[in-house]
């Protein structure tokens, strides 16, 4: 589990919900994380986060190379097809699994938390909106010709639209954790206590 997982410093990375969904958080506040979530499902999640923040990360430098041009279009091509299909496959597939699996079950396990997690199926469309930019762009950039001057733009406009996605991200990510973490571990944790 990284530092990022569990702590929430940056500006645009505050907790956008209020007293009443972070309940849970009071009782297991992120600080105790590394001691009482590190494992079970609540420690898979955070390990799922932080390689999610992971690919964001990579991505991100990625494009940063390419405004500073520290790769060619040739090298940030080669780099970032391969880089999109993995972290955007992963998104997908965790986002599906929570929003058909996870959250159902969360729903009905702690009622109270239900307009939290409308807000994280809100933020998963606004995610879906950047991806599926990223998507486009990602095919544009598979079939383009260097030798075009669209597909240097199409490198542009994906070294613009990764960090849009990756704030988007960052924000659902936490907020998210402040839901989901307490309440598995707290979860997980009441049976071993009985």
């Amino acid at each position: 589990m990284t530092s990022t997982s569990t702590t929430r410093n940056a500006a645009n990375d505050a907790p956008r919900l209020g007293p009443d969904l972070l309940y849970l958080l009071q009782r297991l506040p992120r600080e105790r994380w590394p001691a009482e979530a590190a494992h079970g499902t609540a420690g898979v999640w955070l390990n799922m986060h932080a390689s999610l923040r992971h690919g964001q990360r990579q991505l991100e430098a990625l494009a940063q190379q390419w405004q500073h041009k520290a790769v060619d279009w040739v090298g940030f091509r080669k780099q970032a097809l391969p880089m999109l299909d993995a972290h955007l496959g992963h998104l997908h597939g965790h986002h599906r699994l929570e929003d058909q699996h996870y959250f159902p079950a969360m729903r009905r396990a702690e009622p109270r938390l239900d307009k939290g997690f409308n807000l994280r199926a809100a933020d998963h469309e606004r995610i879906d909106a950047s991806v599926r930019d990223l998507q486009r762009l990602r095919t544009q950039l598979a079939h383009a010709s260097p030798a075009e001057a669209a597909a240097w733009q199409c490198a542009h406009d994906m070294a613009r639209a990764l960090p849009v996605c990756g704030t988007l991200l960052a924000q659902h990510l936490g907020d998210e954790e402040d839901l989901v973490i307490p309440l598995l571990a707290l979860s997980e944790a009441a049976p071993r206590a009985a």
